[in-house]
This record gives C-alpha cells, structure tokens and sequence, in this order.
C-alpha cells in the first residue's frame, strides 16, 4: 500500500545510518490519503503544492535538531506521526549529494565518472543519488550548484541542506530505493571526484554563465529542453523585470506573469509546472523588492547578461536557503495568487485555478474561501464569510483584506467585479454570458471538503476559539508600578491573576475575520457565566485621564473555563461528514 509507514522498518534503516556517520533530519511524511503530515492544505497530491510533499524537514529550526543517536529516533516515533527521513549535507553532515534528473545530467556525470563510483547510491522518482565525502575546498561554493545540469547540494556557506533517504516515500507513490549492491551498509562513502570539486569551487562565489546558457533572450527561440527549463524561465523573468520602467505595478506584473506562464508552456519540452513557474517570479519579484527597498536602483550595467546571471544566481541561493512557505508580494497580481486568466470570444476572465471553497454547515451556515497562495497570512489562507458576503464582490474583497492584511482585490473596483460577478452577454463576448469566480467556484466545490458542524456545542467551541485567539494576543502593563488596563479595550494582564477587556471589544475584533450571527455572544456569555456558576461577569471601573471605562475581569479560572468550551468535542469542532456520527 503506498504511503504506509512502517516504524520498525524506519528505526533499523535510521540506526544503519546514524552507524555509518551520517546526521538525520526528520522530513514530513506522507498520510496514506496523500495529504503531508505539514497540515498545509495545499501539500497533498493532486494539489498546487504536491510537489513539496514528503520533502520538507520538520520545524524551521531544523538544521539545529538533527537526530546523532537512536534515543532521537525513538522519539520521532512517540508522536505516531508518519515521517520521511534526510540526511544533513555539508561539512555538519560530512557528505554531499550529487542529483541526475536529465539527460543533459546523466551524460555529465557520465563523462567524469561518477556513473561507475562505488559509493551509497540511491533513486528516488526519476531521479538518481550518490553521496560523496564533504570536501574543505568546497567551503566557499554555494548551498548548492548544478554543473552540467547535475545538481549537487553541498551544504556550503552556512546553508542547512538536506537529502531525503530510503525507505522515504516520493509523491509518486515510489519508496526511494538503494541501487543494488550499491547500499550504504555495502559501500563506503567515496571521496568526491576531483572534476566535480574542480567544477563546483571554480563556480564558488560567481555567478559565471554556463557554457550552454546563451544569453537569456534564448527562452524566446527554439524548444528549452528538460533540465535547463528552470534557468532559462528564472533568467528570462529576471531580464524582463529590469528592463520594465515600473515592474512592481500591478499591470506590468500580471503583462508579465502571462508572458513568462506561456513561454513555459510553448518553448519548454515538456511544458513546466505551473506552479513552479508561478514560484520563480514569485523569487524573482521579492528579490527585486528587497533590492529596492535597499537603496539600490537599475542602472545600465543591470542589462548586461554577466549581471543577469550574477542575480539568477542571488535569487537561487535564496531559493536554497529559505525552507518556509513565501507569500507573493502584495499587488503581484491575480495569476501570482493562483488564478487562471483565460480569454473567451476576446473577453478576458478568470478560473479558479488554485482557490477553492468549503461550506461550512452551521447556524448560521458560512463559506470559507481557501488560497494556499495566502497561508503565510494572519488567516493561514482560510478566509471566512457569510453566504451574503460571498454573494457580493466588494464584501469578499473586503473580507480577503480583512482577514490577510495585506492583499487588496478591488483596487481596480471595476475589474474585480467583472472577475467576481462575471460577465454579461454583450458584443464583446459574442453575446454570451462569462460566469466569474462565485459560480465557478460553486460549480467545483467538492461536497467531501464541506464542514458539517452537527451539533450547537461544537459551534459553541468554535466561537469559544475566536475569543481565545484575541486573548493570546493580550498585553502587559506599560508602568508595572501602576498598572493600568488598554484605554482601547484590548485584553491586558493587569495582574498575573487579572485579564481586563471589554467584552465588546473583543468581538469587534472577531468580526474583522469572522462572520457572528446576532446573539452569539450572548450565548457564550451565558454558557460560561453557566460553567462558573455565576449570574454575570465580574465587571470593574478604571479611571482614564478622558473619564471612567467599565471592563470584564477574567481570572484564570474564568480563562480554563474558556478553554474548556474551546476544547468542545476534542477540540475538534471542525469535522468532514457527519459530525453526530450518524
């Protein structure tokens, strides 16, 4: 059965590792129904962010929690949580991994020998491994390099890299696997080969162009084959976006994004992925950015394709360094946020692409829009809203704005009701009606993803959570001598034992980034007032220099109370199917 994760199987292939010297890093697994043990909503197969599924390590910090001894590995396994496993690279690991996963790259490994090496190899998809030894003349070369096309993860300059080992599973439902005779408790780890150290420290440090490169007007001419596609795309889209007189205008961003989406598509064999062509100008945007926002401005020398290739090569380090989601730019345009732009009868719309919807199926019933394009925002790409608000183009944007703080939908006003609402029958369109995003989005909600809240206790706890959200972001007093609660109403620890707010206060806030229906409050008011048996809250006066504000008065004991409520049937207030169980 693909996907399944077999524990023992795991701990005897960790300790053979952790014998032969290697560092482990726990790498998210994969659930047996394809989602990655990440949580992301987006990193499951058949989804926008497939492919980091099962790659990624564990935690941020992860280059600081590797696994040296089998007491570690014992308590990877205590979670029950199904885990990938990688090795450290670089001189912390004490190896590197050299990666073939075309042509261009089977054939240069080819013709420096390292296709007979006697050293650890394995495969993992398409794609073959070997590990060599880590080399101090590699100390100044990047976290990673790919001379000839064969891409090496050195782990150099302080870059936390890792490779992920047998008996891993890959997206495509394949156990990454040790080539016969060729495993690590078969071989010993060789020294790296003198022509590869010979290619990687005469790249350490410089961005010089590869020989087969040409210069990066080459993405308009001729078929880019498999392995070169993503330079190519990252130097053309860097090219384009230093030649363009304003290119963090929304406009010259979507000109952009449109152009490079179909150059990728009809100039590469085979096309790319679309998403990762939507990652690369994503890179190439935010490289652009802080470049600006750091007093630096486009100059003549900016147009050469020495410099070109210079920042390809900033923006892949990057790329390297940072294992976190990114966010695109605000303002980068409606394809960056994972929108499909079509044209019909000249007519230009949109298709869901990546967005989709859930319903949730509670009193009152609430739609949530979900963006993976968003999840590095406040509202993790989850944005809430009534049936009304979902009816109404400018209550979505405001909604969207609301909730991520960042992306503004309707700054064309006009635009995005055309986007929203759709088009009607005119001239223009052959006198046929364009449907917008609201129905699309309906006509592809999968009833599976629905949310059914079948009983009142649950919708209790999740309204229960609301209000601890705005707790945890409670304040301290300013002077601790003469504590004072927030003049705005905002929840403050007057007292260790003490949290003042008002509660409408509180609420309001919710609002911003919730739907509430009338009366709600009261009834967590009352269910609490219920668990701590008493008639009201307790309520207090302070004196303001601009007169006197009346506040609740929450001890922890009223906090676990809270908590209690929030915690519903497990916590789990959110269920897909029937939440009585029938």
């Amino acid at each position: 059965m693909a996907f399944e994760f077999d524990a023992d199987a795991m701990f005897k292939q960790c300790a053979l590792y952790l014998s032969k010297g290697l560092v482990l890093v726990r790498v998210h697994g994969i659930y047996p129904d394809g989602r990655c043990t990440c949580g992301r909503p987006d990193h499951a197969i058949g989804r926008s962010g497939e492919r980091n599924v099962g790659k990624h390590p564990v935690g941020d910090d992860w280059g600081n929690r590797c696994a040296t001894t089998e007491d570690h590995i014992l308590e990877w396994l205590e979670d029950g949580i199904p885990f990938n496993v990688g090795c450290r690279l670089g001189p912390d690991g004490g190896v590197i991994d050299s990666e073939d996963d075309s042509v261009e790259a089977r054939n240069y490994r080819k013709s420096i020998g390292m296709d007979g090496l006697e050293t650890p190899t394995w495969t993992s998809g398409k794609s073959t491994h070997q590990l060599t030894k880590w080399d101090d003349r590699l100390a100044d070369c990047k976290g990673t390099d790919t001379p000839g096309g064969l891409e090496v993860r050195i782990g150099a300059g302080n870059k936390a890299i890792q490779s992920v080992l047998p008996p891993s599973w890959h997206r495509t439902g394949v156990q990454y696997q040790w080539k016969p005779g060729f495993g690590i408790d078969e071989v010993d780890v060789a020294e790296t080969p003198r022509p590869l150290l010979v290619a990687l420290s005469n790249g350490a440090g410089r961005g010089a162009m590869r020989p087969t490169e040409g210069p990066a007007s080459a993405m308009l001419f001729g078929e880019i084959p498999d392995g070169k596609r993503h330079r190519a795309i990252l130097r053309w889209t860097w090219y384009k976006i230093v030649n363009q007189r304003n290119p963090l205008d929304r406009l010259q961003q979507e000109i952009l994004t449109r152009e490079v989406m179909l150059l990728s598509q009809h100039n590469c064999t085979p096309a790319a992925d679309p998403d990762h062509v939507r990652q690369i100008i994503a890179d190439c945007y935010e490289h652009y950015r802080r470049k600006v926002e750091s007093g630096w401005r486009v100059g003549d020398e900016d147009f050469s394709d020495d410099s070109v290739v210079n920042e390809v090569t900033q923006i892949e380090q990057a790329a390297a360094a940072d294992t976190a989601p990114k966010r695109p730019a605000a303002g980068s345009g409606f394809e960056l946020y994972g929108l499909k732009k079509v044209v019909t009868s000249k007519t230009e719309a949109y298709e869901p692409g990546d967005w989709r919807i859930e319903m949730i199926h509670s009193d009152p019933p609430e739609i949530v829009l979900c963006v993976p394009a968003w999840e590095m925002t406040p509202c993790k790409g989850r944005i809430h809203m009534s049936l009304d608000t979902f009816r109404s183009a400018p209550k979505v944007a405001a909604a969207v704005f609301n909730a991520t703080r960042l992306y503004i939908l309707d700054g064309d006003a006009g635009k995005w009701q055309k986007i929203w609402k759709g088009h009607d029958a005119c001239k223009g369109n052959g006198f046929k009606s364009i449907p917008g995003l609201m129905e699309l989005l309906l006509q592809r909600k999968r009833e599976e993803d629905d949310i059914e809240v079948g009983t009142s206790s649950l919708r209790y706890a999740q309204l229960a959570g609301y209000v601890l959200q705005v707790f945890r972001k409670a304040t301290q007093p300013r002077n601790e001598e003469n504590p004072e609660p927030n003049e705005s109403g905002r929840p403050c620890w007057v007292a260790p034992e003490e949290l003042w707010f008002q509660w409408g206060k509180i609420w309001e806030d919710i609002s911003r980034s919730h739907d509430v229906a009338p009366g709600e409050r009261n009834r967590i008011r009352s269910k609490l007032t219920e668990a701590m048996g008493c008639k009201d809250f307790v309520h207090r006066r302070h004196r303001f220099q601009s007169g006197r504000l009346e506040y609740v008065v929450f001890t922890k004991e009223w906090v676990e109370a809270l908590e209690a409520l929030a915690a519903g049937a497990g916590n789990n207030w959110t269920v897909k199917g029937d939440a009585d169980g029938g």
